[in-house]
C-alpha cells in the first residue's frame, strides 16, 4: 500500500498477506497506523554500543522538560546511531513539535508526522521513533542533514523559524 511521508510525498510500503490480516484483525487504529515487528530491530538498536554520555544529555534535556520521551533517550540516541542521524535531531523536533511528546495530536505521535492531512498514530514510542528516525535519514541520504536543511520539506510553511528552534534546542542538548 502507499502512505505518504511528512511532506505528503508517495512512498510504498508493503506487508505480507498474513501482517495485512493480523492489521486488520485488530483493534488497533487503521489510518496511517504502521505497527513494527520490534523483534529483530529491537536487537539490532541494543546492539549498537551507545555514548552514556549522550544519552545522560538527552534524558536529563527532556526530563527538565518533563517530557515523556526521557525514559527513551537510550533508544532515542541508539536509533539516530542505526540512521546516521544527529542524537539530538529527534528529540529537538519532539520538543517543537509536541513538548517532547506532552501534546501529541495522535498517539505517541509526537513529531506531527505525516502533517496536519495525514498524521501517523503509532503503537508505541520506539514505533515512533523508529519511524520518523528512519524517514529523517532518507532526508539525510539527500544531504539534507541540518535543521535549516531539513526545515524545507518537514515543515514548508515556516521553515525558517522551525530550523532556529530546533536547532537552538539541540544546542541546548549539547550543553546539558
Amino acid at each position: 500500500f502507499y502512505y505518504y511521508d511528512h511532506k505528503d510525498n508517495k512512498s510504498e510500503f508493503s506487508f505480507s498477506n498474513a501482517s495485512i490480516q493480523s492489521m486488520l484483525q485488530s483493534n488497533q487504529p487503521q489510518q496511517n497506523y504502521i505497527g513494527i515487528d520490534f523483534t529483530n530491530i529491537t536487537q539490532q538498536i541494543n546492539s549498537l554500543k551507545v555514548d552514556e554520555k549522550k544519552v545522560a544529555k538527552v534524558h536529563g534535556f527532556l526530563q527538565s522538560r518533563g517530557s515523556p520521551l526521557a525514559s527513551k533517550a537510550e533508544f532515542l540516541v541508539r536509533t539516530a546511531e542505526k540512521f546516521g542521524l544527529d542524537y539530538r535531531l529527534v528529540a529537538s523536533i519532539s520538543i517543537i513539535e509536541s513538548s517532547g511528546g506532552k501534546f501529541t495530536y495522535r498517539p505517541y505521535n509526537a513529531w506531527g508526522w505525516g502533517g496536519a492531512v495525514n498524521p501517523f498514530t503509532f503503537s508505541s514510542w520506539e514505533d515512533a521513533i523508529y519511524t520518523v528516525s528512519q524517514g529523517l535519514s532518507r532526508y539525510a541520504s539527500s544531504g539534507l542533514v541540518t535543521p535549516a536543511q531539513i526545515a524545507p520539506r518537514y515543515n514548508p510553511y515556516t521553515p525558517v523559524q522551525w530550523s532556529t528552534k530546533v536547532a537552538h534546542v539541540m544546542e541546548q542538548i549539547a550543553n546539558y
